[in-house]
């Protein structure tokens, strides 16, 4: 095994439990255009045993091989694998709207995709519309030839099927990473956006959060954010969304950690999400 080169990518966290292997371990994977991560917990017990988290100018073929030579242990046996893209081009699309054949062109449309990307569409049916996404040509097929028995799923649609549930005022969604953050809200019942959005510094992200909430009408002092990923409770940033919203927490991921890990829980979240879809 060979060391990933520093100017190929950089290496944020690495969790590892050390003892007895899983009976029954999950691979949960997370590939977006500057980050990947992985998790591999027990379905049983819900333990996470390994995690790892990078960086990267870019995600392409030369990434990942460097991560499958770092990490051998990705091409184990699994009882699961898992994999979620998490690229910013996606939009929502009512399913009675929604044909096939028109999925590139309108993908082109809306993004700009270049003709190489790879269009998914993936039907959320409890909210009767269709995700629609693109990734890398090349690293949907790397990905998919190495994970041929692999569950995929694009981020939005992870994030829409495990965190609908909508509290008295609505509920926004954050999850943050080094230069953008994901938004998810919903309202009565009602999903209202699956969005991208990159940012700099805390006034970009209240500038967005605050439209979110004038364009769908949503009271500042009434609506729930929930965040997660890269953010941390002594940050300016979460002082900052402190002035403006009255209800702010974390979501924390579920999973058991080992007792060496020293990072907030929420910081891992979305891997979490993804490793509650095993069956």
């Amino acid at each position: 095994m060979h060391a990933i080169k520093k100017d190929t990518l950089k290496q944020l966290f690495d969790i590892t439990e050390e003892g007895k292997d899983s009976v029954q371990p999950v691979l949960s994977i997370e590939i977006g255009e500057k980050h990947c991560c992985f998790s591999i917990t027990d379905f049983a017990s819900q333990e996470l045993k390994k995690l790892a988290y990078y960086n990267a100018e870019v995600i392409n073929d030369d990434f990942l091989s460097e991560l499958f030579s770092a990490h051998p242990e990705l091409t184990h046996s699994f009882y699961q694998t898992l994999v979620c893209f998490d690229y910013p081009q996606s939009c929502l699309v009512p399913s009675k709207n929604y044909r096939h054949e028109d999925g590139a062109f309108l993908m082109s449309t809306i993004t700009g995709i270049a003709a190489t990307a790879s269009v998914i569409s993936e039907t959320i049916n409890e909210w009767q519309v269709n995700n629609l996404y693109a990734v890398p040509q090349k690293v949907h097929d790397r990905i998919s030839k190495t994970f041929l028995t692999g569950k995929y799923w694009h981020r939005n649609t992870v994030s829409i099927k495990n965190n609908t549930a909508t509290t008295e005022g609505g509920n926004i969604l954050v999850n943050f990473r080094n230069e953008d953050f994901t938004v998810l809200a919903s309202a009565n019942g009602k999903l209202l956006l699956a969005q991208t959005f990159s940012y700099s510094t805390p006034a970009d992200v209240i500038f967005y959060l605050l439209k979110i909430c004038q364009q769908f009408g949503l009271n500042q002092q009434q609506v729930s954010i929930h965040l997660s990923g890269l953010v941390e409770q002594e940050s300016a940033l979460y002082r900052e969304l402190h002035q403006y919203f009255l209800h702010v927490e974390f979501r924390n991921a579920g999973w058991k950690a080992p007792v060496t890990n020293e990072s907030p829980a929420h910081f891992f979240t979305s891997l979490n999400d993804l490793a509650k879809c095993a069956s």
